[in-house]
């Protein structure tokens, strides 16, 4: 390119590039140094400086991160020429090369390469030896690619870690492979056992995503120096929060002093969304994931990594996780304690509602009580009424110790049950390819290798066959401790509330202000005795719709045995009824 054209003054237009395939920030810098020595001695005016870091080659210029902006309008009015270190630093892909350098030339802009100097795109000659340089530039990345997609397929064959950001709960380690230093996965020491805590307060607990994103966010990182000292309390000035993923990442790479690693910890709070997605992962179990998916080999998943979590823990946390989302469902985070467990004759939710009564005196009070879902919908239910709040308390408390109070709690287990179809259909599949790939093969080594992965198969087919569905189950253990004992414990209705919700209990309020209030009180054994066909019996949770539409079969037929033993012989007056 000729240098008339470069005169002193020009808007120049600095542009730094780094690929997250080759490169770490070191580079970035080297180029920064260039460019502005080369923007000194050619006197320019910088219109201003792009870093596009860790953007692909491969990306268009349009759609750049950084880059893209210069390339619309306004911005595009305001720079005369893009200064780069090399071609391949402005892109690697020769058509996006093509429209770029067509547009610059009739823009009347220059493209200037410090390693380059005679490039023109404004001649013939100039446009074929820059077209050139482009294809150069796509086959080397179009290289690296292919290398790395090989060195990844290699590494998910040999169980190795390939980089990236960690698994939550797991670190790579160098180990020795075939004489080279490769990384696997181990259990981190840190995350590991929050993955265990997280399982136990979920799954066995019955704790919320929220509340343990609460408990995770302020918990203390005591440093050394505050457990050597025996001063974990409230004052110390250790920082909060448990590091996420990515955090602790960085953590780790700032203390091992990692050479063009990221060290920067952003403070990233945890939030149900992250915390949930990383409870559904199965790497949990150690197993490997590619595009989200687990990786397979032979039709099973390939484990990677030792398991945090065994293959019936993980069922039952996404069980609990899953059931979290059900019962949340339509419940705001205010709402009253006891929404999810009193129930309308109608079958739908009762809600605490509130509104302001004018005093004599002139002061206003804020009356709480109970009604129908059916308001909302503009029409309420023919049994709809609304209820104090403070007499529901009062009848459900009564209700609750009369009939359970003396006896002794059970622990309601679930067991997960098996359900190997879809593994024994894609094994199924990969036979009948393997067949097929048998009979056209050409030679006989290779004959022999299809056959020997054939059966293999086989035999992992005739396992999963033995067991191909097992339905889930609920195991019963006492605990030794009285629903009185365990009701006394809990002091407020919040505590009350998500015991008898999440323990399978739903109350019926039944009655008017005139007649008074009788509590139907539907236990989960009523539920086995009383519900029937599709509803009854093997819930995975006592929080899912199936429940709850088993939970109002069951007090329709307990008010159906209870009026039917009025009527008969010897009937008495209709009293309270408990279910």
């Amino acid at each position: 390119m000729s240098s008339a054209r470069l005169l002193p003054g020009m808007r120049v237009l600095k542009v730094r590039r780094i690929s997250r395939d080759t490169e770490d920030s070191s580079a970035l810098l080297r180029q920064g140094e260039e460019l502005d020595r080369a923007a000194s001695e050619g006197r320019f005016t910088v219109a201003g400086e792009v870093d596009d870091v860790c953007v692909s080659g491969a990306v268009n210029l349009d759609d750049r991160p950084k880059l893209g902006r210069w390339m619309k309008d306004p911005l595009w009015h305001e720079w005369d020429a893009i200064m780069v270190t090399s071609l391949d630093r402005i892109t690697r892909d020769q058509h996006h090369w093509d429209r770029f350098a067509e547009r610059c030339h009739k823009g009347s802009k220059e493209i200037v390469c410090l390693d380059d100097p005679s490039l023109d795109i404004h001649t013939p000659t100039g446009r074929m030896i820059a077209y050139i340089k482009a294809t150069q530039a796509q086959e080397y990345r179009e290289a690296i690619v292919k290398k790395r997609r090989n060195q990844t397929q290699y590494y998910r064959d040999a169980s190795l870690w390939g980089g990236g950001t960690w698994p939550f709960g797991y670190r790579p380690v160098v180990v020795d492979h075939h004489g080279k230093q490769r990384f696997k996965l181990v259990i981190d020491p840190v995350t590991g056992p929050l993955i265990r805590e997280a399982y136990e307060r979920v799954a066995e607990q019955g704790w919320s995503m929220s509340q343990l994103c609460t408990a995770w966010n302020a918990r203390r990182r005591h440093i050394a120096d505050c457990d050597e000292q025996g001063s974990e309390t409230p004052q110390c000035d250790c920082p909060r929060g448990v590091l996420t993923s990515q955090d602790y990442q960085r953590s780790i790479n700032a203390e091992e002093k990692k050479v063009g690693a990221k060290t920067h910890i952003k403070g990233t709070k945890w939030s149900t969304s992250t915390l949930g997605k990383m409870l559904k992962k199965p790497t949990l179990k150690g197993v490997a994931m590619h595009k989200g998916e687990p990786l397979l080999r032979d039709g099973l998943p390939v484990r990677w990594a030792d398991p945090i979590l065994t293959d019936e823990e993980f069922d039952k946390l996404q069980i609990a996780v899953a059931d979290l989302g059900k019962y949340r469902a339509g419940i705001k985070s205010n709402a009253s304690p006891m929404t999810g467990v009193l129930y309308c004759p109608c079958g739908m939710k009762m809600y605490e509602n509130s509104s302001l009564v004018t005093l004599r005196t002139g002061k206003t009070k804020k009356h709480r009580y109970f009604r129908c879902a059916s308001w909302s919908n503009g029409e309420a239910c023919r049994f709809s009424t609304s209820w104090p709040q403070e007499e529901i308390y009062q009848a459900v408390e009564e209700s609750f110790l009369s009939k359970l109070g003396d006896q002794y709690m059970t622990e309601r287990s679930y067991v997960p049950g098996k359900d190997n179809r879809a593994q024994i259909k894609e094994l199924e599949a990969a036979m009948e390819n393997l067949s097929q790939a048998i009979a056209q093969a050409s030679s006989a080594a290779a004959v022999t290798a299809l056959t020997t992965t054939l059966e293999r198969h086989a035999t992992n087919l005739a396992t999963l066959q033995e067991e191909p569905f097992v339905p889930g189950r609920w195991d019963e253990t006492s605990t030794g401790q009285t629903y009185r004992a365990k009701w006394h414990q809990m002091a407020e209705w919040k505590e009350r509330g998500s015991f008898l919700r999440k323990a399978g209990f739903r109350i019926f309020l039944v009655g008017s202000p005139k007649i008074g209030l009788s509590i139907g009180l539907i236990t989960p054994k009523d539920l086995q005795e009383r519900a029937s066909g599709a509803l009854q019996g093997n819930w995975a949770s006592s929080d899912g719709e199936e429940y709850e539409q088993g939970a109002y079969a069951a007090f329709c037929t307990m008010l159906d045995e209870l009026i039917h033993e009025l009527d008969g012989p010897g009937g008495t007056e209709a009293g309270e009824v408990q279910g």
